[in-house]
């Protein structure tokens, strides 16, 4: 699909006052199909083509050729004239943009507002009559602003979902509470959301504090001030299998544990046994690991879009 007919998609969309997520849900298909169309990445297949002509109560023609019916109505009627002063201004504006290569495009309209793509990074900024929209598809993130409140959409393994309602309540990442303060209550001081009991329970509990203390009853009582250091590795495993509890994301207990164990085992080898070579090997599977866990979730994902 060529990139004006993408930027016609867009401009329909905005001017229906519906965010890529409001459209894909009316249509049925997934936000990342939309973006896509946006975006010139795919063209919809014939049934999305005729709802959307529908949805924006254009014809077919009006939406994929723009004024091209309009011209072959004047041609018809004897205005070629005019109709080959419009072709060759579309040839210039094709070549305008072309001459663009991959920096961003701005369209600044009255009624349409501004809007400006950057296909390099992948993002998208409308202020228009709706409000203020800012997507980042590359990062998987979304805000907008405007009459209808606040949405929030990180798109991301630890992002979350934000909206503001008419009636007042907040709903987050599917639940909603009755004010941000609720809200807010439910939130640990990472700001990061438990959904249960049990995962608010674990992760209020002052472990730090805990290993605090029995470091220093390791080291008054036995000495052991140089070996009871390790015990700080213990926190983010403590706070890792919190997240496991809650959520049940194996690949992130897996992501948050083995450094901690890694670099455990590296400063006990080094230290403590006088062996850093070749221990430090331990120390390059880190990011291996990371990178693999953070796959295997994308993976899981499409898995669940599809």
């Amino acid at each position: 699909m060529d990139l004006a007919m993408a930027q016609r998609l867009v401009d329909r969309r905005k001017a229906a006052g519906l965010s890529q997520e409001a459209l894909a849900a009316q249509l049925g298909v997934s936000r990342q199909a939309v973006s896509k169309w946006e975006r010139s990445e795919s063209s919809p297949d014939t049934d999305n083509l005729i709802a959307l002509a529908a949805l924006y109560d254009v014809s077919l023609d009006e939406l994929l050729y723009g004024e091209a019916a309009n011209d072959a109505d004047d041609l018809e009627d004897g205005s070629a004239d005019t109709g080959t002063a419009d072709v060759a201004d579309e040839a210039e504006d094709s070549a305008e943009h072309a001459d663009c290569g991959d920096k961003p495009l701005v369209d600044i309209s009255l009624a349409r507002g501004i809007h400006v793509i950057d296909p390099n990074k992948g993002e998208e900024v409308h202020i228009g009559w709706s409000g203020i929209h800012v997507t980042n598809e590359r990062k998987g993130e979304e805000v907008h602003v405007g009459p209808d409140g606040v949405h929030i959409d990180t798109l991301e393994d630890d992002g979350h979902s934000v909206r503001t309602n008419d009636d007042g309540t907040v709903t987050i990442d599917g639940e909603t509470f009755s004010s941000w303060k609720e809200a807010h209550d439910k939130l640990d001081h990472h700001g990061k959301h438990f959904h249960t009991k049990v995962g608010r329970a674990w992760n209020k509990f002052p472990f730090p504090a805990l290993v605090t203390l029995a470091y220093l009853v390791l080291g008054i009582v036995y000495g052991t001030w140089g070996m009871g250091l390790f015990l700080v590795f213990l926190v983010p495993v403590y706070y890792a299998i919190g997240d496991f509890i809650d959520r049940r994301h194996l690949s992130k207990l897996i992501e948050a544990i083995y450094p901690a164990a890694a670099i455990a085992w590296f400063l006990y080898m080094w230290l403590c046994l006088g062996q850093p070579h070749p221990a430090w090997i331990i120390l390059i599977t880190i990011p291996v690991i990371k990178a693999l866990m953070r796959w295997c979730r994308k993976q899981w994902k499409h898995r669940k879009q599809a």
